[in-house]
């Protein structure tokens, strides 16, 4: 398939619904033993120096509903912030912040949970398009100048039922869309859409065995697609040629579920691609080797953040920090109420500490980074958005902490996989 050719494919539909998690609540099961609470130990003799010290410069709970953010996107253009936020109730809100005034725009909704949603280009100032992509199967195009703000709605109308789509991203040309399904049939799909057209342009659906969870276009190639799947494996496609056997051209086994995707540059400038699977390891890869170049297990991400078991440190995404090949982790804690919201310098395989923000008051499920800014945005399941700047603020508790100074909490002991 290329992505100038029409291409029809069979389809079918999936009658499962999917669940969101319960919030968290310290007060069901009062009756388990006290046996089976095992309290988030952090070992007090160690003083953590912190490189990178911020501060909370806003928080909003942005539903008096009880949901879930679930995604988000931002752009950044001088003191002009957009961010657009996906929440468990199948809406979409945008905030503008400019100088220093928040405004909130419409909902924008689907009718079933939205699985992503992403600005399109902005040509140098804030994008007013957003694209949004559901369960419901359509991924619709918003216009936030228009009156009727969805101008488009892409989708695969081949057969009566539509696909409901895991994911999605856009070609860093803004040409073309691409979603990822989960398995419906037996056939997990890669789907293809010119965004000047609704029409399908094609599809695959050989290259992976299992629901697909992420999928995402080269930042600079815009013909290179990666795509992971609940299956452990990293697909990359050359999306110019005829036939989907053609266009794959390299498949990766991270031997877990995949969680999350990024594309990342090394310090070489070579591409990398960033895995974070569902056991919260961490997996770097070069697109020219068979495996990893740098593994970071659940174990050593739990100990560089000073927190015991490691049953309860959760990886929330990778970011890069600079155009130097430098990248970091966002990290927490998936109990509780995330009180223990870090991030960690990638140094080889090892991990250093680079921030603490404070005052996080929530389970971070979602976070946007710009490294010229430094602002770091983050959204979770209190329905909280928070946003966080570089700090010149002298706080000796966050340059030089024990973390003795956050709250402990007790956990109930996980009697399941933490996946």
């Amino acid at each position: 398939m290329t992505l100038n050719e029409d291409h029809e494919i069979s389809s079918s539909n999936s009658d499962e619904e999917q669940d969101y998690p319960s919030h968290t609540d310290d007060d069901e099961n009062e009756d388990i033993d006290k046996d089976d609470i095992e309290p988030l130990v952090f070992d007090d003799s160690k003083e953590i120096y912190y490189t990178n010290k911020y501060k909370q410069i806003f928080e909003e709970v942005v539903s008096l509903d009880d949901v879930y953010i679930l995604n988000l996107d931002a752009q950044k253009f001088g003191q002009s912030v957009r961010v657009a936020i996906a929440l468990s109730n199948f809406t979409c809100k945008i905030y503008d912040f400019d100088d220093g005034n928040k405004s909130v725009g419409d909902c924008l909704e689907h009718k079933n949970k939205i699985a992503d949603v992403k600005f399109g280009s902005g040509n140098n100032q804030l994008s007013s398009i957003v694209y949004t992509a559901s369960e419901d199967g359509t991924i619709k195009l918003w216009d936030l100048r228009l009156k009727e703000k969805c101008v488009s709605v892409f989708k695969d109308d081949s057969d009566a039922c539509l696909k409901p789509l895991s994911c999605f991203d856009i070609s860093c040309d803004g040409r073309f869309l691409v979603a990822g399904t989960d398995v419906l049939k037996d056939d997990a799909f890669l789907l293809f859409w010119d965004v000047r057209s609704t029409n399908l342009l094609g599809g695959y659906w050989d290259s992976h065995q299992n629901d697909i969870t992420q999928v995402k276009f080269h930042p600079t190639e815009d013909k290179t697609v990666i795509s992971g799947s609940v299956d452990g494996i990293i697909n990359l496609f050359d999306v110019t040629q005829t036939t989907e056997n053609e266009a794959l051209q390299l498949s990766l086994n991270t031997n877990s579920s995949i969680s999350n995707l990024k594309w990342l540059k090394s310090k070489n400038g070579d591409s990398v691609i960033s895995c974070i699977t569902n056991t919260e390891d961490v997996q770097l890869w070069y697109t020219t080797d068979s495996s990893p170049y740098i593994t970071i297990s659940r174990d050593t991400i739990s100990n560089s953040m000073n927190l015991k078991p490691d049953v309860h440190s959760q990886v929330i995404n990778c970011h890069q920090t600079d155009q130097n090949g430098n990248c970091m982790l966002l990290v927490g804690n998936n109990h509780g109420k995330g009180e223990h919201l870090q991030s960690l310098n990638i140094n080889g395989h090892e991990l250093t500490p680079r921030t603490l923000f404070k005052n996080n008051k929530q389970i971070i499920r979602c976070s946007w980074y710009d490294y010229n800014s430094g602002v770091m945005i983050t959204g979770g399941e209190a329905g909280i958005l928070s946003i966080w700047d570089p700090s010149d603020e002298i706080d000796v508790n966050n340059e030089k902490c024990s973390l003795k100074s956050l709250p402990k909490v007790s956990l109930k002991k996980s009697t399941t996989k933490p996946y």
